[in-house]
Formats: C-alpha cells, structure tokens, sequence
C-alpha cells in the first residue's frame, strides 16, 4: 500500500516540496491575521479621519494643509494683523495677541470683516483651541473682543493674571477652567499642558516703553519643533536665557526691528536661535521699507504685513 508521503509512480516526494507547501501556508494564515486584525480597526474603534472641506471653510488667502499636523511638521500661519496669527502647531490652532479693535496707531488693524470673523469664531478661526496674549496693550489685546470669540468658541485663554482678570470683567458667565492665568518669576517658563500640546509661558520683559506692562509674556509652542511668539520683548540677550534648557526654536515671532537692527540681530542669532522667523509688528505704511531692510538683513525670515492672508515661511 502506497504511504501519502510518495508519489503515485512509487518515488518519494520532494523534502523541498513539503517545505514549500508549509511556507505557502504559513504565509496565507499571516495574511489573513493581517486583514483581519491589524489593517482593519476593531469594531467601534475610533478611525481616524481626513477632513472634507466645503468651499466656505477656508477664506481667501488662506492655504489649509491639514488639521493633523504632526509635531515637527511646517506650522501653519496665518497673518490677522500687528503682532497677531493664527498657528497651527500639532494639529491644534492658536490664536495669539488676536483679536483687537482700535488697536495703537500706526499699527495695522483687522478690517470690519476681518474683525467679524474673529469675534464670531468663524472660518478661519472656527476651531481656535487656544488664545494666547502676550501682555495688556491695546495693539495685542481688546478683553471684549477675546471675550465675543470665547462666548462662540469653547477655546482657552492662556495669560497673565492682569489680561485674564480684564477678559473676566467683560464676560463674568465664562467658567473659570476656560481662562488659564500664568504668570511665572521673571526669567523663568512655566508649563501648560490645557491646549492639547506643550505651550512654555515666558516671564520675559517688555521692550522699554511709556505705559510699560509689568506682566508680560512669550509662549513657545509645540514639543520637539516649537514655535516661540515674544510679544514686545525687549530684545536682549539676558531676557532670553530662559530659552537655553528648552527645545531648538524652529520658527519664532519677532518684532521687525529685532531684524533690522545689527545689535538685535546678534541677540536673535545668539540667544534666541530660531531657524526661521517672521518679522512682525510692521506699520503698513512702513511695509515696503521694512522689507526691503529684512531683505537685506541676510536672515531667513518672512515680513508678515498684509493682515488677513497666509504666510509663506522660508524653508
């Protein structure tokens, strides 16, 4: 009687055969393992999603390249007017020193649209995760137009206790979990985690100025790639020590005259370190001269001076 280990004519069968038809095998069951648990979420698992944009989402000037940007991924910047933007850092959109009215001439303002947008928290602004204000002055700050955003948005309010105390006074119905005051000794960082990604709050200085806010702040946002935004810092070196223990910056938010100056170019090139920078602050009927001097400064940086449009930051 023939064993099934041999073939009809009476030969043996192949051990190189067998040990084909088991790898066969084997790499069948692993496949269907694969499709089974591994490519396919289990039941009721969350998936994750990519968002499908109507055209009223995004508004002119605007370039969406996604809400799930990974740390260390380009930010997103969008341009709202004098020192304030709107980042995205992370897959989360911070709001910083926005939205103002009146604002301190000659520095550029949001336009009545513009301004209607950011009050209503609508597109762009619709998924503000966090505002952050650097200090109290009326060109980074208005407390009733933080505070109309804040009604329609559920975002949170990171700064110090003198702007969180004013935003509180024009709208008392908010809760308190919303509005984060941070104030750490100076030349010291305080961590907070309530925006979904790392933000440091800076206790730096204010430049030397005639109604000079004692609480003023930076932040610096993100993890491994973080994007530093320093208000009207006085750009010396001491006021930037703090920087030294925490990551590499890799796009940082500097008045212009920390570029067009050759004293403060040093502190930028020595202290603060950023890879890329966007030149900030600029008066719109200065725009042109500023930056032609940023041009020629030799630095890698991008003069934000048409409110309500995104930048294009150098690589």
């Amino acid at each position: 009687m023939l064993g099934s280990s041999h073939r009809a004519d009476g030969g043996a069968s192949s051990p190189l055969k067998l040990l084909t038809m088991l790898m066969l095998g084997a790499a069948m069951a692993c496949l269907m393992f694969w499709s089974a648990f591994v490519q396919a979420p289990a039941a009721g698992a969350d998936r994750p999603t990519i968002p499908v944009l109507s055209p009223d989402v995004l508004s002119a000037g605007e370039v969406y390249r996604g809400a799930f940007t990974p740390d260390g991924a380009a930010p997103d910047v969008r341009y709202v007017a004098n020192s304030g933007m709107l980042v995205t850092v992370s897959g989360r959109r911070f709001l910083i020193d926005a939205p103002i009215r009146d604002g301190i001439s000659p520095y550029a303002t949001s336009s009545a649209a513009e301004r209607a947008l950011l009050e209503n928290a609508r597109a762009p602004y619709d998924r503000v995760d966090a505002i952050l204000i650097t200090h109290w002055h009326e060109d980074h700050f208005d407390a009733d137009a933080i505070a109309a955003h804040l009604r329609r948005r559920a975002a949170i309010l990171i700064s110090s206790p003198e702007v969180v105390d004013r935003v509180r006074s024009a709208a008392p119905e908010l809760p308190a979990s919303r509005l984060r005051a941070v104030l750490p000794p100076y030349g010291r960082s305080e961590l907070v985690n309530d925006a979904g990604v790392p933000v440091h709050a800076l206790r730096i200085r204010h430049n030397p100025a005639r109604r000079l806010p004692e609480q003023h702040l930076g932040f610096l946002i993100g993890g491994s790639s973080p994007v530093l935004h320093v208000g009207d810092a006085d750009p010396a070196a001491d006021n930037f020590a703090l920087l030294a223990p925490l990551p590499r910056i890799d796009l940082a938010f500097l008045p212009f005259w920390y570029v067009t100056g050759e004293a403060n170019r040093t502190v930028v090139s020595h202290a603060i370190r950023p890879k890329r920078i966007v030149a900030m602050h600029v008066p719109p009927k200065d725009a042109a001269a500023v930056a032609s001097q940023v041009a020629a400064s030799g630095m890698a940086a991008t003069v934000a001076s048409t409110p309500a449009t995104s930048l294009s930051l150098p690589r």
